[in-house]
């Protein structure tokens, strides 16, 4: 158990993501980028959480939203995959020289889909460790937890406990054979709020959504959670692992999902949620704040 901190408020805009949302100038795109600004004490962090497929979406709404890039003093990767990646090399261009980047040691691996030809899925070339570094981008790699200030912290690799969250059918190169990935470098943000819980920011869940929320209890002894946050993977869950994960979600507060979670589950949170769940948008705001009581 880690001494996590706590916050004052929290809040989380989507800045890209695959749904932009009605009547809106923002661009959607196949992939995830969320900004988190936190306050603790008058000190404020700006964390950018992914960075979507490419650049130039990534760039338009910061601009639309009023986000300058400059003020970002950290980037968190949850994953190695392109569409969370793919827009680092681009926006480490207008970030501060020294921004540091923090991920998991294997998140510059070579990771393939082989059933569709070897599609290769992992960190592109336009936002490799070189191009970033040339940038100015400075790298934080840690299989541990690791705090950005008090009350907001990574979950580090997550241990897997459930019995109904499969790895997936995705793979690696090792000793010329092509074996299953583990994925590893799947990891998530949680946020400690004063007096009311934990927030969770995921990027995909590839590690499942429930073992994060138990690693993030775990670790912090914080057992509620009041906010989960982000892209869940469960566009391809049999009906045992929707329902139980449905059941979990369903003690939060707020749940906001989008990008690989899927319509049908989706659908499943929201019939048990309510107005308790929204759609993660291009635009989307959540704000948590410290109970005052």
């Amino acid at each position: 158990m880690v001494q996590i901190g706590e916050v004052d408020r929290v809040k989380i805009t989507a800045l890209v993501v695959d749904d932009a949302g009605y009547d809106t100038e923002l661009w959607g795109e196949f992939g995830l980028s969320l900004l988190v600004e936190a306050e603790r004490q008058g000190t404020e962090l700006r964390l950018l959480v992914d960075t979507g497929l490419t650049s130039e979406p990534l760039l338009h709404n910061m601009k639309l939203l009023d986000v300058d890039p400059s003020k970002i003093e950290y980037i968190f990767l949850t994953h190695c995959h392109y569409d969370h990646t793919g827009g680092l090399g681009g926006v480490t261009e207008k970030t501060r020289k020294g921004v540091k980047i923090v991920a998991h040691p294997e998140i510059f691996r070579r990771c393939y889909v082989v059933r569709q030809n070897m599609k290769y899925i992992g960190v592109p070339e336009r936002s490799s460790r070189s191009t970033v570094e040339a940038n100015g981008g400075s790298w934080l790699l840690s299989r541990e937890p690791f705090a950005f200030i008090p009350g907001v912290m990574t979950t580090g690799e997550i241990q897997r406990v459930t019995s109904y969250e499969p790895l997936e059918n995705v793979h690696i190169e090792m000793d010329e054979e092509m074996v299953q990935d583990p994925e590893l470098d799947d990891v998530s943000l949680i946020v400690n709020v004063a007096g009311r819980g934990l927030v969770i920011i995921s990027g995909c869940s590839h590690a499942g959504i429930v073992n994060i929320m138990k690693q993030a209890k775990r670790i912090t002894g914080v057992e509620e959670i009041i906010g989960v946050i982000g892209g869940f993977h469960l566009r391809v869950a049999n009906e045992e692992q929707l329902s139980k994960t449905v059941d979990e979600l369903d003690a939060a507060e707020t749940v906001c999902a989008g990008h690989c979670t899927g319509f049908e589950a989706m659908k499943s949170i929201s019939d048990r949620m309510g107005e308790r769940f929204t759609l993660l948008q291009c635009g989307t705001v959540i704000e948590f704040a410290a109970d005052e009581g």
